[in-house]
């Protein structure tokens, strides 16, 4: 299939999509609200979301109402890009639901974990069973993460996480290290038909992706829940772009947080964290979006005509997402302007 036709189409949708995103302006907007309504009302007389927020009453709209409404605006645009793609490339492009979903999973574990009634959760849960056979009713009858375990049942899920089910190991973090690295294994089970150019893109993507969640990953797993180094390497991604096997080895068996550290400041990636990021969870995982923010910015531009536009797109429209939401936290929690920013992906 010539690639020309294959995607000009759809690069020509996600053009106008594009427009819609908010600039540095609207940010530093936001940054200024003093209440959470103010801040939807913003977004309804201000911005592109103008149209989701028309028949909500802004004066009682809670922080969990508008990430609703933005997530389920982002489920309406994948599904606008998945109409223009065929064959094996429409289901490249539904795998990215997959994704959603294991984090709606993974909010739902920790509910049920902090004895949360499932159907109180504060996050909005629009992306299960979206890719998979979930029945999110049926999960939400759960009361421990073991229950949960079991009814998953029938789903592609199931056979990755039932063999924590042995007495001892199904715990929160246990589960997410499991839902996490079954997003990989589904997806590379699928041997799609792509073009040349595409394959190796998300092979260069993904592994990407996986370096820099393995940093993370075996971080967390030594600072929070002092997993055993043979513990940590299983629950590692097993492929990569630039760190081998035996580069996630090396952090997993080191002895100390300060050892781990100095082994990833040496590594490709060290250029990424500095001492606040390894003082900070949260500092970590938002210098990480923005790595991925920029990566993707710089393929964009270098590949033209190829599924890297739609990747692009899709990534693009949840870091704004999770802008504006962090920037709602910000205001609920009465933190200035300039401390917010330090929590967004895209600088103001």
């Amino acid at each position: 299939m010539d690639r020309i036709v294959l995607f000009s189409a759809v690069n020509t949708k996600i053009k106008v999509l594009e427009r819609e995103f908010l600039n540095k302006q609207n940010y530093l907007d936001m940054l200024k609200m003093t209440s959470v309504p103010e801040a939807a009302g913003y977004l309804k007389d201000y911005t592109s979301y103008q149209k989701l927020f028309e028949e909500i009453t802004i004066e009682t709209i809670s922080r969990r109402d508008i990430e609703d409404i933005l997530i389920k605006k982002m489920v309406a645009n994948i599904d606008k890009l998945i109409f223009y793609f065929r064959d094996d490339y429409r289901t490249l492009v539904r795998s990215f639901y997959l994704k959603h979903e294991i984090r709606d999973l993974k909010i739902l574990a920790r509910s049920i974990f902090n004895g949360e009634n499932p159907r109180e959760i504060g996050k909005p849960l629009s992306f299960l069973g979206k890719h998979s056979e979930i029945v999110p009713e049926k999960l939400f009858k759960a009361k421990t993460v073991r229950d949960l375990i079991f009814l998953l049942e029938g789903t592609e899920f199931f056979e990755y996480v039932i063999p924590l089910i042995d007495g001892k190991r199904e715990n929160l973090f246990r589960f997410e290290m499991v839902l996490d690295n079954s997003y990989y294994n589904i997806t590379q089970q699928k041997r799609l038909n792509l073009l040349s150019t595409d394959r190796s893109l998300i092979r260069k993507w993904e592994g990407l992706l996986a370096d820099l969640y393995n940093i993370q990953w075996i971080y967390r797993g030594k600072k929070f829940y002092q997993l055993s180094p043979e513990e940590l390497l299983n629950y590692t991604i097993n492929f990569g772009d630039k760190l081998s096997y035996k580069d996630r080895q090396r952090m997993c068996y080191t002895k100390s947080l300060e050892n781990l550290n100095r082994l990833i400041s040496g590594s490709y990636y060290g250029s990424l964290f500095g001492k606040e990021e390894f003082s900070t969870d949260i500092y970590m995982e938002r210098h990480i979006n923005r790595f991925i923010y920029k990566q993707l910015g710089q393929l964009n531009r270098k590949f033209p005509h190829s599924i890297i536009q739609t990747i692009a797109y899709i990534w693009q429209l949840e870091m704004e997402i999770k802008d504006i939401i962090s920037i709602v936290e910000s205001i609920r929690y009465k933190l200035p302007g300039e401390e917010a920013k330090k929590y967004l992906v895209r600088v103001a």
